[in-house]
């Protein structure tokens, strides 16, 4: 059971990273990667649903995200056979457009995992700080 746990933690790892990167390079098919019920919140605006992320996405500044860390937890909580909740906590830095500043940024997201290799975003919840200092 350890090693199907370690396995899916490495697939939900891969799968948040290639999130960040649809996020930054290709959003107009983010919307894909959530049910569609999913829920997707960035500085404290929320949208629910494939339209809403899809028309949030289209109008939203571009971004360039850096990840420094991952951190991945189960979540125990009764599911169907086959299907494992993960809560997923990212920090790092992201750039808005073209604006020169660096921002901090959390994120948590809510991953849906059905074996063998589905994966959907439940939730997505991103904030960021004020610029870095230099």
């Amino acid at each position: 059971m350890n090693d199907i746990l370690e396995n899916e933690e490495s697939t939900v790892l891969k799968f948040v990273q290639d999130f960040f990167n649809n996020y930054d390079k290709n959003r107009h098919i983010l919307h894909t990667l959530f049910p569609e019920d999913g829920t997707f919140v960035v500085l404290g605006n929320r949208m629910v649903g494939h339209s809403s992320i899809q028309q949030a996405m289209l109008t939203m500044a571009t971004t360039t995200h850096q990840l420094f860390s991952i951190d991945i937890n189960t979540l125990e909580m009764p599911l169907p056979e086959r299907v494992s909740m993960y809560q997923v906590l990212c920090a790092g830095e992201v750039e808005f457009g073209s604006d020169a500043q660096i921002h901090g940024f959390t994120a948590t997201l809510l991953v849906y995992f059905q074996r063998p290799n589905v994966l959907n975003v439940v939730s997505f919840d991103e904030r960021c700080q004020w610029p870095k200092l230099s």
